[in-house]
C-alpha cells in the first residue's frame, strides 16, 4: 500500500528570510531529501525558480494573491481534495479549519509583551495560535523553555507537544574545529531583527559609554513591518549593516570578538548555534533559553542592566587568547547536537508515531 504524503506549508517561500522561515526553509529541504513522500505547497503566483528546493517537490494551488487566505482557503481546499493527508505548519500559522495537521509555535513573545509588536500583528496572533494550537492533531516548538511555555499560556497537554530543535545551516558550520579562524578582529557583532524584543536600545546605551569607546559593535538586522517602531541612535562606534548574505554573515561571525544578544525573550535564538559553530565566543542574555540552548558555554549578564553588560564585557576582553580559543574550541564541538539532519529526523518520528503515515 502507497504511503500518504505529507504535504508542507510552503507560505514561508513568499516571505522575508528570518530566524521562523529559515527555520521551516531547512526543515524541509532535510524533509524532502530524506522522504520521497513530501511535497511543499506553495501559492499559484510565487515565482519558484530562485528556490532551493527540487521543482518536483513543489506543487502550486489556489488563486489568491492575499497570502492568508491562500493559507486559510485555498489550502484546506486543495487537502480536502487531496486525502486530506497531513500538513505541517512551520511558522506559527496554519488554517483553522484543518484538524489533519501540525503546527509549530516557535514562541508566545505576542502574549510576554503586545507592546512589542504591531497592534494588527498582536490580535492576528492572539485570535490565530490558539485556535490553530488547539485544532491541530499535535504541536512542535524550538526549545524546551518555549514547550513550558505553550503549555502555561496555551493551557496545552504535555504529549501534545514536542520540541524541535533550531540547527545552524552549514553556510556557518565550520568543516573541522582547525579552519575555524582564531585570529579576531576588534568588534563584537549583533545579529537579529530591529525588534523591541531584542534590547537594542540597551545596548546601544551600553556602547555608547565611554568606557567602551575604543569598541565597536556591527549589528546584522533589518525592521519588520510587524514590529512596533524603535527609534535607534547609533553611537559613532556601532554600524547596521541590513541585507546581509549568509557569506557575508559567516565572515562576520569567524571575525567577530564575540556575538552579543541582549534579548528580554526568545523561543530559541538561532545566532547563538550559528555563532559557536563559526568559531564565535557568546555573551548572553540570562534568560531560561540562552541558558537551555548554550549552558555553560557563554558569558551572561542581566539584559536589564547596562553596568552588569558593561563589565560582562570587560571580564571578557580580561580574558587571555589561550583562554577564548579553549572556549571556542568547547563550543564548536558541543554545539554538534544541534543538526538540521537530526531535527527532521526527529519530526519524522513523531509523525510516524502518531500513526499518519
Amino acid at each position: 500500500m502507497e504511503s500518504s504524503m505529507i504535504y508542507i506549508n510552503g507560505k514561508y517561500l513568499t516571505q522575508r528570510l528570518t530566524g521562523v522561515q529559515r527555520y521551516a526553509y531547512e526543515l524541509t529541504n532535510c524533509l524532502v531529501k530524506n522522504e520521497k513522500n513530501v511535497r511543499v505547497l506553495v501559492p499559484e503566483f510565487l515565482d519558484i525558480s530562485a528556490i532551493d528546493l527540487p521543482a518536483e517537490s513543489i506543487i502550486k494551488t489556489g488563486k489568491s494573491t492575499n497570502t492568508t487566505l491562500w493559507e486559510q482557503f485555498d489550502l484546506p481546499r486543495f487537502l480536502g481534495e487531496n486525502n486530506n493527508n497531513l500538513l505541517i505548519n512551520l511558522c506559527n500559522t496554519g488554517p483553522i479549519f484543518n484538524k489533519n495537521q501540525f503546527v509549530c509555535i516557535h514562541d508566545m513573545s505576542y502574549m510576554e509583551n503586545p507592546k512589542w509588536f504591531s497592534k494588527s500583528f498582536y490580535y492576528y496572533y492572539k485570535f490565530m495560535i490558539p485556535k490553530v494550537a488547539r485544532i491541530s492533531t499535535h504541536v512542535l516548538t524550538v526549545s524546551e523553555f518555549s514547550k513550558s511555555e505553550l503549555q502555561s499560556k496555551l493551557g496545552l497537554n504535555h504529549n501534545k507537544v514536542s520540541v524541535i530543535y533550531n540547527a545552524p545551516a552549514k553556510t556557518f558550520v565550520s568543516s573541522t574545529y582547525k579552519k575555524i579562524n582564531l585570529k579576531k578582529e576588534n568588534f563584537f557583532l549583533f545579529v537579529g531583527s530591529l525588534d523591541p524584543r531584542k534590547n537594542l536600545k540597551t545596548l546601544l546605551e551600553v556602547f555608547a559609554n565611554p568606557m567602551l569607546k575604543k569598541q565597536k559593535l556591527v549589528i546584522v538586522g533589518a525592521k519588520q513591518n510587524t514590529l512596533n517602531d524603535e527609534n535607534l541612535l547609533l553611537p559613532l562606534n556601532v554600524e547596521l549593516l541590513d541585507n546581509c548574505s549568509d557569506v557575508q554573515l559567516k565572515e562576520l561571525y569567524s571575525k567577530a570578538k564575540a556575538l552579543i544578544n541582549c534579548s528580554l525573550y526568545e523561543g530559541f535564538g538561532l545566532p547563538v548555534v550559528e555563532a559557536m559553530s563559526s568559531g564565535c565566543p557568546l555573551l548572553l542574555s540570562d534568560i531560561a533559553v540562552f541558558n537551555e540552548i548554550a549552558g555553560e558555554h557563554a558569558m551572561f549578564f542581566n539584559p536589564n542592566d547596562p553596568s552588569n553588560i558593561i563589565n560582562t564585557i570587560n571580564t571578557f576582553l580580561e580574558r587571555s587568547e589561550k583562554e577564548i580559543n579553549v572556549s571556542i574550541k568547547a563550543n564548536y564541538y558541543y554545539c554538534a547536537k544541534y543538526s538540521w539532519e537530526k531535527s527532521s529526523k526527529d519530526l519524522l518520528k513523531i509523525v510516524r508515531r502518531e500513526s499518519w503515515v
